[in-house]
């Protein structure tokens, strides 16, 4: 018996991008392309014949492995997991069908299990979708402008009128991530103008390029399979069990410290989705510390606004008082310290941090300033 033929993945020549390079990476990670050679070449006779081309001809066809995505028309996106805004580059359009293959091998897990498609959308929320986002030109940061009226609790609600008490916000929402500069390090592989840009020379460069990109991709999976998906697991349990720690649901409790902020605005997201009703956000976060073994509190910030924006902060007259100071303020003894801009503080002991996050909840004092 003969050996299996080994396949050919064309893409363009000349100069490469970040798309291109991790693309052919994923395609030589599945069954059907393992170990595949890469042909750059712009001749269509040449590219015609290929097993697989990406991100030239002009043509996306999955059923006859065609993955370009410059063509007039072409509106494809990832269409699952909530991603239907961003144009797929040519990366995309290969991990929108190899993904899960190439996700579940690489953490050994079956294609068909939950975390396999937990992972395949991180994966494309954390990494992918910055390369299609950048190669395609899409603005980062977008502004949105609403029309927002105050309620009696002072919560600004949106609204669809212009009444004289309706006030224009702006905001500007980061519309993707973008966590590696991965593209300006690709396009930084390529020879400079006064530089050999042979043909010969170029897909050496490819080559390593391709491999840096790949290398980076497998890095972030790795780090999500092994130490992402397991906080999401921590965060998961408290927001199922957090009507025990208070009955408003307001206040979840960590059983460890870990990476919490992102997991609880999608599990957040999930639950209000499902179960609308009765649904209240979660304002305050409850762990321990694990070097002194005494108690902290984060307030949760709001979603895209910045690390230092508060769904609402802890009252303004104990912000920034430590120890007997603070202890004389609220009455209970054992607390450490609040921060002066009210998003932390500490408490010797659970009870004592949990009684603290009860009152915050209910102090109608800090206006959320």
């Amino acid at each position: 018996m003969g050996s299996k033929a080994v396949k050919t993945i064309g893409t363009h020549s000349g100069t490469f991008h970040c798309d291109e390079a991790l693309g052919c990476f994923l395609l030589r990670r599945t069954k059907q392309f393992a170990n595949a050679t890469v042909t750059r070449s712009r001749d269509e006779q040449t590219l015609q014949n290929l097993d697989c081309v990406i991100d030239v001809g002009g043509v996306y066809d999955h059923s006859r492995h065609r993955y370009d995505h410059h063509q007039r028309g072409f509106n494809e996106v990832l269409g699952m997991g909530g991603f239907d805004q961003t144009k797929l580059s040519s990366a995309g359009l290969v991990y929108k069908h190899f993904g899960r293959e190439v996700v579940a091998s690489e953490c050994g897990l079956p294609v068909e299990h939950p975390d396999t498609e937990t992972l395949y959308f991180a994966m494309y929320r954390h990494f992918v979708e910055g390369v299609d986002a950048v190669d395609n030109g899409v603005e980062q940061y977008q502004a949105r402008v609403s029309k927002k009226r105050k309620t009696e609790n002072g919560e600004a609600a949106v609204v669809e009128d212009s009444d004289s008490d309706v006030v224009a916000v702006a905001t500007v929402e980061k519309v993707y991530l973008e966590e590696t500069s991965l593209g300006n390090r690709v396009g930084a592989l390529n020879a400079a103008w006064n530089e050999d840009a042979s043909a010969e020379v170029q897909d050496r460069k490819f080559q390593e390029a391709s491999e840096m990109a790949g290398r980076e991709f497998l890095q972030k999976l790795a780090y999500l399979h092994k130490s992402w998906l397991p906080a999401r697991e921590i965060v998961r349990r408290a927001m199922e069990s957090r009507r025990e720690v208070d009955k408003t649901g307001k206040i979840l409790k960590l059983d460890r410290y870990c990476p919490w902020k992102d997991h609880l605005f999608e599990l957040e997201e999930e639950e209000r989705k499902a179960v609308p009703e009765g649904f209240h956000e979660v304002l305050y976060c409850l762990y321990q510390d694990d070097r002194e073994g005494k108690w902290r509190i984060m307030s949760v910030p709001k979603p895209g606004e910045g690390g230092f924006s508060q769904r609402k902060p802890l009252p303004s007259n104990w912000r920034g008082l430590r120890g007997p100071a603070l202890d004389a303020v609220t009455g209970v003894r054992g607390g450490t310290f609040v921060h002066a801009a009210g998003f932390t503080g500490g408490h010797e002991t659970y009870e004592g941090m949990l009684k603290l996050a009860k009152m915050a909840i209910l102090d109608t004092c800090c206006c959320c300033q």
